[in-house]
C-alpha cells in the first residue's frame, strides 16, 4: 500500500509527504509526518528518483501504519501487602522481554507511594490468576488496567485499616507517597503503617477496566538509504520513526520497541528471504548462514520518537505497530535512490541490477 501511494505521488509529480497528507483525514498523521520529515531533513531527498552523480546514490522514503493494540478482560491480578511491608503482585501472564515485569511492579509502586524495588512480581505460572495470551500487542492493554484496579483496591483497603492510627481519617483522604502514609499533620512510615495489618496482610483482586485502555495507534517512518548501482547493494543510512501509544508505561522500553520494529523491517525489506522447494514443500535455507539477518554492521542510525502530542491517558499496545510503517519507508527510499521499484521482498542486489538493466533497455 505504501509503495502504491508513493508511485501515485511520483506519477502526478507531487511530494510523497504532501500526497499522504492530502489523502489522510486523520490529523495525527499530519503532525507525525511533519515531525519525522524535519528530523530526517526531507528537503534533501531527490526530486527525481535515481538522480545524482556517481555509482553511490542516496534516497529517502516514507511510510505510515496503524494497529489496534486494545486489551481484553482475561487478566486477573492479586496484590498482597504483608504485615512486614512486603508487596506482591501476582498474575499468570508472561514476559516476552517487552517490560511486563517492570510496569507490573511500577503501577503498584506508584499507587502505594513506593519504589519499584519495594514490589515483587510473580508471573508466568498457570497457578496464578488467569491472563491473556501474548499476541496482537494486547498484553499491556489487558494487564495494566487489571494491575491498576488491584492496586487501587489494596490502597483503599490499607487506608481503611490505617485510618484509626491517623485520627480516624476517611480512607480516601489518606495519602500514600514517598514511602509514608499521611493524613493532615500525622505521618507513618510504610513499615509502621503495615505493622497494624492482620497476620495475613491485605489482598485485593483486580479486574480489567475498559476505561484504562484503548485501541488505535498511529505511526510514520522515514528512511534514508544508499544504493550502489554497480553492485546493487543497499546500505541503510538513517531511520526515523514517530509513534503514539496513549500513555507510555515506560519510555525507555517504548523507544526500544520502536528500534526493534525498525530492525525487524530492515530484515524483512532487505535480507530475509525464504527459499522453498515447491515440489517437496521444504525450506532450502533453514539456517542463518543462508537465511540472512541484519547484524550490527548493517545497523543505520535510529531515531525513535514518542509522539507526546497524543494526550490519551490510556494504555495501548504498540509492539507490532512499530514494524508496519518502516517497511514501506525502506522500499520507497530504495526507489528514490536508484529509480527501481522492486515489487517482491527482500530487495536484494540481483533484483536492483535486473531493474536497472531493464530500464536501460527501455531507454
Amino acid at each position: 500500500m505504501e509503495s502504491l501511494l508513493d508511485e501515485l505521488a511520483y506519477k502526478i509529480g507531487m511530494d510523497p509527504v504532501a500526497f499522504r497528507k492530502r489523502n489522510m483525514r486523520d490529523e495525527v498523521y499530519h503532525r507525525q509526518l511533519d515531525r519525522a520529515a524535519r528530523e530526517i531533513n526531507w528537503e534533501r531527498r531527490n526530486a527525481n528518483a535515481g538522480g545524482g552523480a556517481g555509482p553511490l546514490k542516496r534516497g529517502m522514503g516514507c511510510g505510515a501504519g496503524t494497529w489496534g493494540g486494545g486489551g481484553n478482560d482475561q487478566c486477573k491480578v492479586d496484590v498482597t501487602v504483608g504485615r512486614d511491608g512486603s508487596v506482591l503482585v501476582a498474575v499468570g501472564t508472561q514476559d516476552l522481554g517487552t517490560g511486563t515485569r517492570t510496569y507490573t511492579r511500577a503501577i503498584v509502586a506508584e499507587e502505594l507511594g513506593l519504589q519499584i524495588k519495594d514490589v515483587v512480581e510473580q508471573i508466568g505460572n498457570s497457578k496464578l490468576g488467569g491472563a491473556n495470551p501474548s499476541g496482537g500487542s494486547t498484553t499491556a492493554a489487558s494487564l495494566s488496567p487489571s494491575v491498576k484496579d488491584a492496586a487501587i483496591k489494596v490502597r483503599l483497603a490499607l487506608a481503611e485499616k490505617m485510618a484509626p492510627l491517623l485520627g480516624n481519617a476517611k480512607p480516601e483522604e489518606i495519602a500514600f507517597a514517598g514511602g509514608n502514609v499521611t493524613f493532615g499533620g500525622k505521618s507513618l512510615s510504610w513499615k509502621q503503617a503495615c505493622a497494624a495489618l492482620p497476620a495475613a496482610g491485605v489482598t485485593a483482586h483486580g479486574q480489567w477496566r475498559q476505561d484504562l485502555q484503548s485501541r488505535g495507534v498511529h505511526g510514520v517512518c522515514f528512511a534514508e538509504v544508499e544504493v550502489d548501482v554497480e553492485t546493487g547493494k543497499v546500505r541503510p543510512i538513517k531511520m526515523v520513526q514517530v509513534q503514539d501509544g496513549g500513555l507510555p508505561l515506560n519510555r525507555l522500553t517504548m523507544e526500544s520497541q520502536l528500534n526493534g520494529g525498525m530492525i525487524q523491517s530492515l530484515g524483512m525489506a532487505l535480507w530475509e528471504g525464504r527459499v522453498m522447494d515447491a515440489d517437496l514443500g521444504m525450506q532450502l535455507n533453514p539456517g542463518f548462514i543462508d537465511y540472512k539477518l541484519p547484524g550490527s554492521l548493517e545497523m543505520p542510525e535510529f531515531v525513535p520518537i514518542i509522539d507526546d502530542d497524543d494526550k490519551r491517558e490510556v494504555v495501548i499496545g504498540i509492539a507490532e505497530a512499530c514494524i508496519i510503517p518502516s517497511l514501506g519507508a525502506l522500499a520507497n527510499a530504495v526507489y528514490n535512490a536508484c529509480g527501481v521499484r522492486v515489487r517482491e521482498l527482500p530487495i536484494t542486489p540481483d533484483k536492483i541490477l535486473m531493474g536497472l538493466k531493464g530500464e536501460r533497455r527501455s531507454a
